[in-house]
């Protein structure tokens, strides 16, 4: 998913398609950005002068600014199940993607993010786990970040006993269901956030549940 930080528009909510398109690069992350930069060259169009080395490089994933509220607040954010492959590491590079917070860790490649950085100098950006909620209230947000914790905890144990870390969500089904079920709960009273994040967080969550088809 590819949300605009600025106003918490989602851009895109895409799959991985390798398979249904018979294509090795058609990874999540290369179908998401490609829907989403469609939508932000009709949101945010290159003005006339603009060179569209400039262009990419600000108006549109990314954004100036290194302070902590800069990553959620400017630029746009890919949320991902994995830690990107190197290939779609290199990619969100490229095309300056502000953030990436993913909810599993893929060792093979959790450094090839950082290591090409020094490559591809001059990157405003971040790569981090996605942060979960501290337990308290039973809120469906709440029992998504408990939700989340066993699954990382699963994932984890099912890789080092041997399954390949792309399949090891196919063993989920109840727990996938269970997440299904809370996003279908979760309400804008749910949020805990004020003001202007309250505002953007709210137009990603209608967003999400409008892509999703949830009424």
């Amino acid at each position: 998913m590819v949300v605009d930080n600025a106003d918490g528009e989602v851009l895109a909510l895409e799959c991985n398609c390798i398979h249904a398109d018979n294509n090795p690069l058609q990874h999540a992350e290369q179908v998401g950005i490609r829907v989403a930069m469609a939508r932000l060259h009709a949101k945010r169009p290159r003005e006339v002068g603009t060179p569209v080395e400039q262009y990419y490089k600000n108006p549109l994933f990314m954004a100036p600014g290194t302070a902590p509220e800069d990553f959620i607040n400017r630029g746009c954010t890919l949320y991902n199940t994995f830690d990107p492959c190197g290939m779609c590491a290199v990619t969100l590079l490229v095309c300056y993607m502000k953030r990436i917070a993913y909810l599993f860790d893929n060792p093979q490649f959790t450094t090839v993010y950082n290591d090409m950085r020094q490559y591809f100098r001059g990157r405003e950006s971040l790569k981090e786990p996605l942060a979960l909620l501290e337990d308290g209230d039973d809120t469906p947000l709440r029992k998504g970040s408990r939700l989340i914790r066993v699954m990382r905890e699963k994932v984890k144990h099912l890789e080092e006993s041997g399954t390949p870390l792309m399949t090891t969500v196919d063993r989920y089904r109840d727990e996938l269901q269970q997440a299904a079920v809370l996003l279908i709960e979760t309400e804008i009273d749910h949020l805990s956030t004020s003001g202007e994040e309250r505002e953007r967080n709210v137009r990603t969550l209608h967003g999400i549940k409008r892509l999703c088809n949830i009424n």
